[in-house]
């Protein structure tokens, strides 16, 4: 009985994960974040669940592998692309302009048709679900950090140096000490975890511990 209660177990955790992407469940190509693509894109070229490649210029993206165009007009996958750099080809191979739901991409790529909860952004189907900010993968970021700043679904932006994410936003951050810092460090108004190379807290400034003394709670010891 303790097995099969393991085994159902087992399962139901398997079944929550999403599938890893490869050639057993990816006939595109796997971006960085293991999402799988299309391959038809020149950014995110591939096929049969290899990492994503991209095509240097002049070369398209032909059945998932990088090929220079040869002429302007009839190859073996249809016309070339060479003239739709910016957008995506829908079935009649017209280029459109590749944001629109119903005919996403880029990069001369085949144009995807986006389900109804999602929106086409930087070429990629999106879900409008986001709650943070859009990046130029198209996947949907927390929204809260310096480099990957934004609110509700927006593009996400990278704030200055010096300044921090705060609510989607990018502003002046705020100055380093115990009410921003309280289980570290401050140094250059950067609030830092505790290390002997960096050793406080509390939002104090760090200090680096001599010898081979080691940071505790705060304290070189």
């Amino acid at each position: 009985m303790r097995l099969w209660v393991l085994l159902a177990v087992v399962m139901v955790v398997l079944t929550g994960c999403p599938p890893t992407c490869d050639r057993s469940t990816c006939t595109g190509c796997c971006d960085p974040t293991g999402e799988c693509l299309p391959g038809t894109s020149r950014n995110f070229c591939g096929s049969g669940g290899v990492v994503c490649g991209v095509c240097a210029s002049p070369q398209r993206c032909r059945a998932g592998a990088c090929v220079v165009p040869t002429d302007g007009g009839l190859g073996d996958a249809g016309p070339m692309l060479e003239n739709c750099s910016a957008g995506c080809r829908d079935g009649q191979l017209d280029c459109q302009p590749g944001n629109l739901p119903e005919a996403c991409g880029l990069d001369g790529g085949v144009c995807q048709q986006c389900s109804p909860l999602d929106r086409c952004d930087f070429g990629r189907c999106t879900s409008m679900s986001c709650s943070g900010c859009i990046d130029a993968l198209g996947s949907c970021r927390a929204g809260n950090e310096a480099f990957a700043c934004g609110p509700a679904g927006a593009l996400c932006q990278a704030c200055a140096p010096g300044e921090a994410c705060s609510s989607g936003a990018c502003g002046a951050a705020a100055p380093c000490g115990l009410a921003s810092c309280p289980n570290g460090c401050c140094r250059s108004n950067v609030c830092l975890a505790p290390t002997p190379a960096s050793c406080g807290i509390n939002g104090t400034q760090c200090s680096t511990c001599p010898g081979a003394l080691a940071c505790v709670n705060g304290r070189c010891q």
